[in-house]
């Protein structure tokens, strides 16, 4: 009878088999959420120096170049914890009495809207030559990005070889045209040859992007337009021109950014000059702060490109905002 007793009460308390496979799949399933959550850990345990590291490099250096830009602190003159405060002083002498600034700022546009417009079209072209099959499209793909691989100390430098007096462009030169151009001489023909340097190393972002573009437009617009009798042109300008905007937008504020840095080419052709004819607003900055050694002064005019560089981020982007982040109008 008690026997009969105990069978009966263990048949009570052991689970049914459905009920043991369910636990045994949430024991499973919190144990390898555990285990996630502990590798997330880990792994963001060794993240976390380096990034503290660099926030604190960037954030302290950003902090001690703004402070010093509101004095008239150098090397030369002692502590940076001795300078005294001046206010708006560096800022208004750029502004306002410093016309080399100035110039700097109107060339580096100047500078920007040329190559980026050259660069957009000769792009666009490639990439619309490349929506065709023809022979050694492959290896022709990978000869147009090569340049952009290359660093653009070694470009400036390579293009200073190309441009010299004896250099193989002049020799092109005065075989076709009898002439044999001084490029470093004069500030068009300086100009000219910082350019056609800048356009042949990002043409092939360009190309690369728009061509990532032309492939992810959506067929069926186009073939409507076909069956409507739209020609090849008619199709470009009001199809694919439209749906490319948003791209577009994009690829010429990512290189505007870039260009509005420009420094390296421009340092090994011309230097900034003939005079101060090729000198962007980078170079500038470069000479004040580590040629004349004025730190404060060079801190302050980097700020107002910075500025300036947001702002011209935020004009650009403002027809396609909405489309990028996914908002609804």
């Amino acid at each position: 009878m008690a026997d009969k007793t105990l069978h009966t009460a263990a048949l009570r308390i052991e689970p049914a088999p459905q009920e043991r496979a369910t636990s045994d799949s949430t024991g499973g399933s919190t144990g390898a959420k555990i285990a996630r959550r502990r590798c997330k850990r880990f792994a963001m345990g060794l993240a976390a120096p380096g990034q503290l590291i660099s926030i604190f490099v960037l954030v302290v250096s950003l902090l001690v170049a703004l402070v010093m830009s509101f004095t008239l602190w150098s090397p030369t003159r002692g502590s940076l914890f001795d300078a005294t405060f001046e206010g708006l002083f560096n800022y208004e002498e750029l502004l306002i009495y410093d016309t080399r600034f100035l110039e700097a700022v109107g060339r580096t546009v100047a500078f920007s809207v040329i190559c980026l417009s050259l660069e957009l079209v000769i792009g666009l072209g490639l990439a619309l030559i490349f929506l065709r099959e023809f022979k050694g499209k492959s290896a022709l793909f990978s000869t147009l990005l090569t340049p952009m691989m290359v660093m653009p100390v070694v470009v400036g430098y390579t293009f200073w070889m190309l441009f010299q007096s004896n250099g193989p462009i002049n020799q092109i030169s005065m075989f076709l045209f009898g002439a044999s151009p001084a490029w470093f001489q004069s500030a068009g023909l300086a100009w000219t040859a910082v350019i056609v340097t800048e356009v042949w190393h990002w043409t092939p972002l360009f190309f690369l992007i728009m061509l990532s573009g032309l492939n992810s437009i959506p067929e069926n617009p186009v073939r409507a337009a076909v069956i409507l009798g739209a020609s090849s042109r008619q199709i470009f300008w009001r199809v694919v021109l439209p749906m490319l905007k948003p791209i577009i937008i994009v690829a010429l504020v990512i290189r505007a950014i870039e260009v509005l840095k420009l420094f390296d080419e421009v340092f090994m052709l011309t230097r900034g000059g003939p005079s101060t004819s090729t000198e962007t607003i980078s170079l500038y900055i470069y000479k004040l702060a580590f040629q004349d050694f004025q730190l404060a002064y060079g801190a302050a005019a980097a700020f107002l490109v910075l500025i300036g560089t947001l702002v011209m981020v935020h004009v650009l982007l403002a027809p396609v905002r909405d489309q990028l982040l996914g908002r609804n109008n």
